[in-house]
């Protein structure tokens, strides 16, 4: 029987492990009749969407009903009244659970909440964590007590792994979110599923030398990357064309510099900031957060180049290469004013050397072999175009990949189009 991606479907999953069943927060789908339940029961529930980020969380205090989302927090006299303004004003998609909140802590006072990644390299290969991520400030005595339980919390990570893993073979990467409450325990909160397109994803293949450095976008990684390099780039885990990525720039004064698009504004401190990216944008998806790389210009417009790779037979090629200028005022090339080859681009830009021959080998390199190691984890992968992101020093990264690349841009370079597109066709005679 096909299983479901959504949070239903993959409690009962785990609900299956007899390891696992103690340390699950109990998930029904939301009704009155569920809801009203477990409020009687427990006296603050938590509502999610079945597929997604956001919660909302209701609570009985005082004989009413508080009711609070992302945005503002509303009470009201009776449950009727609750469940109706939920419905009205709150509950936007068509499916949504309900779990209670079992804590002797409110949520946003937990003391240790992190999100476990967990990884394989392929379908056949063994589970294993390859980040803890915290998802708010500890105290030292949090820090020092954490270890007792951290171990125990990896391997629970990693049996839910193993167990949705071996109803989603095409998915390698899985976070777990794990919360400690002093009195309750270990309990699994929440568990993603990052597939193949997904940059969280591509990120565990890549790390280290190949990518800038990467994490999932939470409130201590936001302080953590501005304060260690004061600017970052966030974008969400699955997008492309650069829909949703954000650029954030820690100033002298301490303000704090927000990019989208040509829109630019400041928020007075990192709280500020953090608060307004988590209204704008992580409330609606999951986000990574990145290392920027100190694009090379021309005319102050950052560029970067766009490789095309291609599978031919058992062979990885570079098939196609063109420079992307970013429009003014843009931080993406995506919203390109120009199209240029490589030398033209290196003769016109801030880049030292204007040698273009051992930047392009250098390119060719990295992206071939990127190439290589996400071949391994899918064989069906025949076409990927990388942004590559250059430095005034001439220092490579690799920006992201698509598995779908936009190939209208090389209509303008002929040759380079007609092999593409040939390949291509190629491929899909397979």
């Amino acid at each position: 029987m096909a299983i479901g991606r959504g949070r239903l479907s993959q409690y009962q999953l785990l609900h299956e492990e007899k390891k696992l069943r103690n340390h699950l927060v109990e998930t029904v789908l939301l009704s009155k009749q569920s809801l009203f339940s477990l409020l009687d029961q427990y006296n603050t529930v938590v509502i999610k969407p079945s597929f997604g980020p956001g919660k909302i969380i209701v609570s009985l205090e005082n004989h009413k009903f508080k009711i609070k989302s992302q945005q503002k927090v509303v009470s009201v006299n009776n449950r009727e009244e609750m469940f109706d303004y939920l419905n009205q004003c709150e509950l936007t998609q068509k499916y949504y659970v309900v779990q209670p909140l079992k804590f002797t802590t409110p949520l946003s006072q937990i003391p240790y909440r992190f999100f476990v990644t967990v990884h394989r390299k392929n379908s056949t290969s063994k589970w294993r964590t390859v980040s803890v991520t915290n998802s708010k400030d500890s105290s030292l005595f949090i820090k020092l007590f954490q270890n007792i339980f951290l171990n125990k919390s990896k391997g629970l990570s990693v049996l839910v792994a193993k167990k949705i893993g071996n109803s989603f073979p095409s998915c390698n990467t899985i976070v777990v979110e794990v919360i400690f409450d002093y009195k309750t325990g270990i309990w699994i909160y929440d568990s993603t599923l990052h597939f193949s397109i997904s940059k969280w994803d591509q990120y565990q293949y890549l790390r280290n030398s190949l990518v800038p450095k990467t994490d999932l976008l939470t409130s201590v990684t936001f302080r953590d990357y501005l304060n260690k390099f004061s600017e970052a780039i966030i974008k969400p885990c699955y997008g492309q064309n650069g829909i949703g990525v954000v650029q954030i720039k820690r100033k002298r004064s301490h303000f704090y510099e927000i990019h989208s698009g040509i829109r630019t504004i400041m928020k007075s401190n990192l709280d500020e900031a953090y608060r307004y990216i988590v209204d704008t944008y992580l409330s609606k998806k999951d986000f990574i957060i990145q290392q920027r790389v100190p694009l090379a210009t021309i005319d102050k417009c950052p560029l970067d180049v766009r490789v095309i790779t291609q599978k031919d037979e058992s062979t990885w090629k570079v098939t196609g290469k063109i420079v992307k200028l970013a429009g003014k005022q843009f931080i993406v090339t995506n919203a390109a004013q120009k199209l240029l080859t490589l030398e033209d681009a290196i003769r016109d830009s801030t880049i030292f050397s204007k040698s273009s021959e051992p930047l392009n080998t250098k390119i060719d390199e990295l992206c071939l072999s990127a190439s290589r190691i996400l071949d391994e984890k899918n064989v069906d992968i025949k076409i990927i175009g990388f942004d590559v992101g250059i430095t005034n020093e001439g220092n490579i990264w690799i920006i992201e990949g698509n598995y779908v690349p936009d190939l209208k841009m090389f209509k303008n370079f002929e040759e380079q189009y007609k092999n593409i597109k040939e390949l291509k066709i190629k491929n899909r005679r397979k």
